[in-house]
């Protein structure tokens, strides 16, 4: 019980941390009080610039770049774009849930390679130094596969979720829930692919000993 207990603590720990509060809190933060004073675009203009800051400076500070963060800032950059050019909120918003479709998509289709997009990403940034022995068994890469579906339906499920809030909430709210279950999700994903394959193979070798 105490195990659990610590390990929930931990999941908890890595998802409201300082990080959650750089790139979820202050965002949200900036873009209400904009939003409040009629300042709409100028908020969107700056929460995404941002957004795309805080990306910027982890990878100068790490040297490395994360594929789901990369892929944030990119979206978060066309929606920025088109936003200035088009000079209409609405362009930014929509951003997030055109990534979460196309994510998905890419979650899916990483499935039909050796190496599944969650795979990729868990070496890259949490196994760093696991022997390449652990990448490589069938075990290892059929659990990848089957946390790849997960992912894929949870982008899929937060794509409408955006949607629904996006026609039947205000801007601001849509903005904040958005945001923050976005922030919330991922590193809770990421925090379940790292455990569940090592509660997996526990298990397996619970079973295989009984």
């Amino acid at each position: 019980m105490g195990q659990v207990q610590n390990n929930n603590k931990s999941v908890l720990k890595n998802v409201f941390n300082k990080d959650f509060i750089i790139s979820a809190i202050i965002p949200i933060l900036i873009f209400t009080v904009f939003d409040k004073y009629g300042m709409t675009l100028e908020g969107i203009i700056l929460t995404g610039v941002w957004s795309i800051g805080v990306v910027c400076i982890n990878y100068v500070k790490e040297k490395t770049l994360n594929a789901l963060a990369t892929m944030s800032a990119v979206f978060a950059g066309i929606g920025l774009i088109g936003t200035v050019v088009s000079k209409n909120p609405t362009f930014y918003l929509i951003a997030p849930i055109v990534q979460d479709i196309l994510v998905a998509a890419i979650f899916f289709g990483s499935l039909l390679f050796k190496r599944s997009l969650i795979q990729i990403i868990v070496e890259q940034s949490y196994l760093k130094n696991a022997p390449e022995e652990v990448k490589n068994r069938p075990q290892f890469r059929t659990i990848m596969k089957q946390l790849s579906i997960i992912w894929g339906f949870v982008c899929m499920s937060q794509a409408l979720v955006r949607i629904v809030l996006l026609y039947t909430a205000s801007i601001s709210t849509y903005y904040a829930i958005s945001t923050a279950y976005g922030n919330i999700s991922t590193p809770v994903m990421i925090a379940f692919s790292i455990m569940f394959p090592k509660w997996y193979s526990r298990r397996s070798r619970q079973g295989a000993q009984n």
